[in-house]
């Protein structure tokens, strides 16, 4: 099918272009600046999710029938608050409403799960699925959230399906050892992500999972490892950080407290590339 990318040079995004090429679909890409490296079978193009023009000019013509919505300001701090939420917010919205004027058939859109607040918050339940409650913390999980309620509005008002992806952890290859091993040095700074991450390649296949699936309902997805990364089990490391939080429904051994069945009975989502020994 045709495939439009946003964010396409992105950390997450150039993997998501590489899984989505690979997997035989046309691609475009666009993003504020092309990569250093250019695969010949991806059509890159240069511009601005905040500006329609942008959004329509790589719209029209190619007419996707899938977009991939990854281009976003990734963390608060980058830029000034109202910058950080004024952009993120402006571009979910130029993206998803003009895919739906297209007649595009399916949107995702990278969302977080900073929106549910564990920086500073216990879970109030665990597993953690879509249904916990929201508690933005910063002007970048309050974007995400003003993002998938337009994802909401758009999919309840035309034929596009909007998926919103909530990801947690998301690492590059490259870095994951580092990663495990300062987490494990200090298990103490997990919290603030459940002590899980997630290989940046299996965020990309489960971008190529719901683009190629059948039926998937539209709303709000958790996207990560299927692992807690400490040498503990979770009942033990969740007990430490929140004595008091009910853990009767927790796996036993290191699944993560993030719950990822939703995806995985929507469209097959199960990471492949697992951080902890098999």
């Amino acid at each position: 099918m045709r495939v439009l990318i946003t964010g396409g040079n992105g950390k997450i995004g150039r993997h998501i272009v590489t899984c989505v090429a690979g997997a035989g679909h046309e691609l475009r890409s666009l993003d504020r600046a092309l990569p250093e490296t250019r695969q010949p079978c991806v059509d890159y193009r240069v511009g601005d999710v905040t500006d329609m023009g942008d959004v329509w000019g790589a719209m029209q013509g190619f007419r996707p029938e899938a977009v991939i919505h990854m281009a976003a300001w990734i963390n608060p701090g980058i830029v000034a608050d109202h910058h950080t939420y004024r952009d993120n917010v402006s571009g979910g919205f130029n993206v998803m409403t003009a895919a739906a004027e297209i007649g595009a058939r399916r949107v995702i859109q990278g969302s977080s799960a900073q929106v549910y607040g564990f920086a500073e918050n216990p879970p109030l339940q665990v597993p953690v699925t879509e249904a916990h409650a929201l508690r933005p913390l910063n002007s970048y999980a309050l974007s995400k959230i003003a993002n998938e309620a337009t994802g909401r509005y758009v999919s309840a008002r035309t034929d596009t399906d909007v998926l919103s992806f909530r990801i947690m952890g998301a690492r590059l290859p490259e870095s994951m050892e580092a990663e495990i091993a300062a987490l494990r040095a200090d298990p103490a700074t997990g919290r603030f992500l459940l002590w899980t991450r997630i290989d940046a390649r299996d965020v990309a296949e489960a971008c190529l999972a719901a683009i190629e699936a059948g039926d998937v309902p539209s709303g709000e997805y958790n996207i990560t490892g299927a692992d807690i990364l400490t040498e503990e089990d979770a009942s033990t490391v969740l007990q430490r950080q929140w004595p008091g939080l009910d853990l009767s429904e927790v796996p036993s051994g290191h699944a993560s407290p993030m719950s990822c069945a939703k995806a995985r009975a929507a469209f097959g989502f199960a990471p492949r590339h697992r951080l902890r020994p098999a």
